[in-house]
């Protein structure tokens, strides 16, 4: 999907359609699982641990296993670990997150359902206590479960902790990240930059998770959990990596890792890009709409290689886990689904960031999936997946109860070529994706094998005061604007 894509009024039927089917009525998966065939776990016998792996902020093609190489070090790998994954299991060419921000996709992840089905659309609310989660399923059935994150939407007041024997946060406390801006401070001294006003202190506290480096804790949190781990129980893992979102400092992961992804930038020239404070930084683009952006080529290129960076830290602590699960021989009876919750936009469509818009760089995203025994090494499945069929596939491959009102299916027939078609539902019910911008940022999102439908909403500002937006959402109105349709074999 390009930036120069043209509104096809000759599928309005293909829209109309699609958006009947997949957005107003949320009829869920067109493939329903066999009833006659037990899960692939279960005509084994044996039930198999499972360990899950959300890597935050990571769009499809910027893995080397998509083909991405990196800008200005084509001959370092930056996913070498996942590769080597894929080549043991089956790579999801075509998957989809539901919406582009943490909160909703994460909890269609953990539920098997789209976001209209969870309801959790918002910060201001959690999920329902009549909906069952992949770790309470889980639980419920035998497992040993535990879950390790490190970015504020997946805590465990919007449900994300039940189910779960253990769930911890990998993030830094208040406390611990002041003395970080501490670090930071004296740097900026150090380097003759204009010292952090008291009002940039307050931002990044409430941004804190923007500066921290959390895979080596929630590495260690993981790691201490599986050392526990012993063959009487199977086990379920959650690991949730937050260290590519923004802000993108790789240098502060490790000493020279910036260099290594661009070794040719000059970060000692005056206006120099290091990565700190990226998404609100104005010498980016302007913070009031109009966006304008002022970023050159030169600088976003290295904010890519960055970016590039970082995703090649987090690869490298999965391959960590992964060693682990080997040496403490468990590798051969652990399902690993590796995927990520949504991806960012560098100037795609005019903006950067994500939580923005539902185009491809900020909704498709990386899915592998490795069971032993079951998923062919090195195969592509080009067919559709969709985040919410992520549960049902592990309670499958895994030998676990099926979550009834789960919207998602199984993928072990999509895997073996003989799934039905799929599409997928996208959608934000949100705030502006910036404070400046205000009001509600509402769109949704269909897609099957060969088109692509999007849409935005207005709303009626005069009936929607601030208070209003979180439960009035039906004061919105269309715009009137065409649908947007994509032929995605030409565009």
């Amino acid at each position: 999907m390009s930036g120069k894509s043209t509104t096809l009024r000759a599928l309005h039927g293909v829209a109309l359609l699609g958006l009947s089917c997949g957005i107003f009525l949320s009829c869920g998966s067109e493939e329903a699982p066999s009833e006659t065939t037990g899960t692939a776990a279960e005509n084994r016998g044996e039930p198999m641990n499972i360990v899950l792996v959300s890597i935050d902020s990571v769009r499809r093609d910027h893995l080397s296993v998509y083909g991405h190489k990196a800008q200005y070090a084509p001959e370092v790998p930056v996913t070498p670990n996942l590769e080597a994954l894929a080549a043991e299991g089956v790579v999801f060419e075509d998957a989809w997150t539901t919406s582009s921000w943490t909160l909703p996709s994460h909890m269609s992840l953990m539920t098997g359902l789209s976001d209209r089905r969870h309801g959790v659309e918002t910060d201001s609310f959690k999920l329902d206590p009549l909906r069952t989660t992949l770790a309470e399923n889980l639980s419920e059935a035998g497992w040993n479960t535990a879950g390790y994150y490190s970015g504020p939407y997946l805590d465990a007041k919007f449900g994300f902790g039940r189910g779960f024997d253990d769930y911890q946060s990998g993030m830094l406390s208040v406390e611990e990240f002041g003395l970080q801006l501490e670090q930071e401070r004296i740097r900026r001294v150090q380097q003759g930059r204009k010292p952090m006003d008291p009002e940039f202190v307050k931002r990044m506290v409430d941004r804190r998770s923007h500066m921290d480096i959390t895979s080596p804790r929630i590495n260690q949190l993981g790691k201490e959990f599986l050392a526990e781990q012993n063959e009487d129980k199977p086990f379920f893992l959650f690991l949730h990596y937050f260290d590519a979102h923004y802000d993108h400092i790789p240098w502060r992961m490790e000493e020279g890792l910036d260099e290594r992804f661009d070794p040719g930038y000059d970060k000692t020239k005056e206006g120099a890009f290091d990565g700190v404070n990226w998404y609100f930084d104005p010498r980016v683009m302007d913070l009031q709409i109009p966006f304008t952006r002022h970023i050159g080529e030169r600088d976003l290129d290295h904010v890519l290689a960055l970016y590039d960076a970082e995703i090649n830290w987090v690869d490298r602590h999965i391959g960590d886990i992964i060693q682990t699960l080997k040496d403490q021989g468990k590798w051969e009876n652990t399902i690993l689904m590796v995927i990520s919750d949504h991806g960012d936009e560098f100037f795609d469509h005019n903006s950067i960031g994500h939580r923005s818009t539902l185009f491809a760089e900020q909704c498709r995203i990386p899915m592998i999936l490795r069971v032993p025994g079951e998923t062919p090494g090195g195969r592509r499945v080009p067919a559709i997946s969709r985040i919410y069929d992520v549960a049902p596939t592990l309670l499958d491959f895994g030998g676990a109860p099926r979550l009834s009102e789960a919207e998602g299916a199984s993928l072990r027939e999509t895997i073996d070529g003989r799934g039905q078609p799929r599409f997928a539902m996208q959608r934000i019910f949100s705030g502006g994706h910036r404070a400046s911008r205000g009001g509600m940022n509402v769109r949704d999102g269909w897609r099957n094998g060969r088109f692509s439908v999007v849409r935005e909403f207005g709303y009626d500002q005069e009936k929607t005061t601030e208070s209003h937006i979180a439960v009035k959402a039906k004061k919105r109105r269309d715009t009137g604007d065409s649908f947007l349709v994509f032929d995605r074999a030409q565009d």
